[in-house]
């Protein structure tokens, strides 16, 4: 702390701040013989006059304990375990305060780099869970706007790393030395990117140059994690600067490196790409028009993002080729978002990646007006399509396409404001069900709210018994007598001298004889089974021979 920031005011937080639940989560880990601060992203959002987006909790309380305090907690993750407390749709994030782990800490398994300490990935971290004191917490926490504490219970900020002294002079520094810690967690680079860019603040020098150096590290985290962060660059209606912060880093080149080349190929600083991304956070500045999922008018706002920044590429690829643009689509999602991103256990979402191919492979069809509008009207991206070809326009300034785009999005609202059919689903079946079936997947709540759905339906599905025409007989077709008596009335027993019919005894060389059921064994061979067509039994059969 320097000279003066001795005799400056300290900065206050009102609790009217600060959401109600996670000020009784504060109060109850307190009553309870806990230390509990309010900590992270929404201490700082506070004291730069932000609405935080979420509050997070640090505490001396193990997981468990926080589980037994709180009927609504669960526990989370494997390298950083924490607790989560719900509230409805809402949860509070609550850790316990930790220290970097020691190399005896935990051993696990050897770093990618084994024991070159200048080796990619040598220093990454495979765990931590190693508890601690608040300020060991604070210390390896990754920016020092990020390592605040307020106490509620006396009112005070807790500044362990200067971050007070960044938040007013708007720098995002890394607490420690940046060329350890951005090796530990090569996540960090891309969420100095995203801060800075969000918060409008500059990255510390020796911050910078640590990027700039290790910037091959980032292939050193898990892909699923990469995937998140990237997505996250377009939050906050900050893309541009963002992915403008990310080029210049070199961090687009080792993550999206075609993307990469076709900025420098079209211009730099001066590239389509960033026309695209303005002109998307323009759209999300605006606003969206609703976030029910079954509303016509829902815009998926992942697939939006992904278009956007993959749009400029489409366009130069399709006017170089001749080929089909829904084979050019599938062939630049594949390239650029899947095989890079997946591993063995993940892989981007796949009805993401279906939706951003439909969407860009519009393009090419929205200025016809020789299109089935009512069967395009029902599909789940149609309206997010519809959303990008205003972006498109307004980033090419094509004033041309503005005829075609009114009346798409006149014929559009028309089918919204109106009576309409339940949406189609991404798959149809091979035979669709009666008008009082089922339907299209995708019409049932549980399908639209599912991550694949009509993935059950996919296959051909076993026809309904229809029910006999008016004035047609009900009643069973009767066996031969050689094979089956009569059923005897409803509390009458057996006749005299009849003995009841038995499928035991039935001649097995009559063909209109019941077979007898075979017992299918556990592990053993799978019979086929057929019904009998005269009696209606279901009955099994060895497969034939070859």
């Amino acid at each position: 702390m320097s000279f003066l920031d001795r005799f400056r005011p300290a900065p206050k937080i009102s609790a009217r701040d600060i959401d109600p639940d996670a000020l009784s989560v504060l109060h109850r880990l307190h009553h309870a013989g806990f230390v509990a601060y309010l900590v992270g992203g929404g201490v700082r959002d506070i004291l730069l006059g932000r609405a935080p987006k979420d509050f997070d909790v640090a505490t001396d309380a193990r997981p468990g304990q926080i589980k037994r305090l709180f009927r609504n907690a669960f526990i989370i993750g494997r390298r950083f375990r924490l607790a989560l407390i719900r509230f409805g749709e809402k949860q509070i994030e609550t850790a316990t305060f930790r220290r970097d782990p020691e190399p005896d800490d935990a051993p696990g398994p050897a770093a990618p780099g084994g024991g070159d300490p200048e080796a990619t990935g040598a220093l990454y971290q495979m765990s931590d869970n190693a508890f601690g004191t608040p300020e060991e917490d604070a210390l390896r926490r990754d920016f020092t706007v990020n390592a605040l504490f307020y106490d509620p219970f006396e009112d005070r900020v807790i500044d362990y790393v200067g971050g007070l002294r960044d938040l007013r002079k708007r720098v995002l520094r890394c607490i420690g030395d940046p060329n350890v810690r951005f090796r530990e967690d090569p996540v960090r680079m891309l969420r100095a990117v995203r801060l800075s860019s969000r918060l409008g603040f500059t990255i510390h020098s020796d911050s910078l140059e640590a990027i700039g150096r290790y910037a091959d590290e980032i292939l050193a985290a898990s892909r699923p994690r990469l995937f998140e962060e990237i997505l996250r660059l377009f939050t906050f209606c900050r893309a541009e600067e963002a992915f403008r912060r990310l080029h210049a880093t070199g961090l687009m080149e080792r993550l999206l490196p075609d993307v990469a080349a076709q900025v420098a190929r079209s211009g730099g600083a001066r590239a389509p790409l960033w026309r695209y991304l303005a002109a998307l956070d323009r759209a999300f500045e605006k606003g969206l028009e609703t976030e029910d999922r079954s509303d016509p008018r829902y815009v998926q706002e992942n697939a939006l993002r992904l278009a956007a920044l993959l749009a400029p590429l489409y366009r130069e690829r399709l006017a170089a080729s001749n080929g089909n643009a829904m084979l050019l689509a599938e062939e630049l999602v594949a390239g650029v978002l899947v095989r890079p991103f997946a591993s063995p256990g993940w892989r981007p979402p796949r009805l993401l990646c279906e939706d951003l191919c439909c969407i860009l492979e519009s393009l090419v069809r929205y200025p016809s007006r020789n299109l089935r509008r009512r069967s395009a009207f029902s599909l789940p991206w149609f309206h997010t399509a519809m959303v990008f070809w205003n972006l498109c326009a307004e980033a090419e300034d094509d004033r041309s396409a503005a005829p075609a785009l009114d009346h798409w999005r006149e014929q559009f609202e028309q089918y919204a404001s109106g009576p309409r059919p339940a949406r189609r689903g991404r798959y149809v079946p091979t035979r669709p069900d009666s008008a009082e079936g089922r339907g299209f997947p995708g019409d049932q709540p549980e399908d639209r709210d599912s991550l694949f759905p009509g993935d059950r339906l996919r296959g051909r599905r076993r026809p309904r018994r229809e029910a006999p025409p008016e004035g047609a007989s009900e009643e069973p077709v009767s066996a031969p007598a050689s094979s089956v008596s009569e059923p005897a009335p409803s509390g009458a027993g057996p006749e005299p001298g009849v003995e009841p019919a038995d499928h035991r005894s039935a001649d097995p060389a009559d063909p209109n004889a019941p077979r007898k059921r075979r017992r299918r064994h556990r592990g053993g061979r799978r019979h086929h089974r057929r019904t009998d067509a005269a009696t209606g039994d279901r009955s099994a059969e060895p497969p034939s021979e070859a």
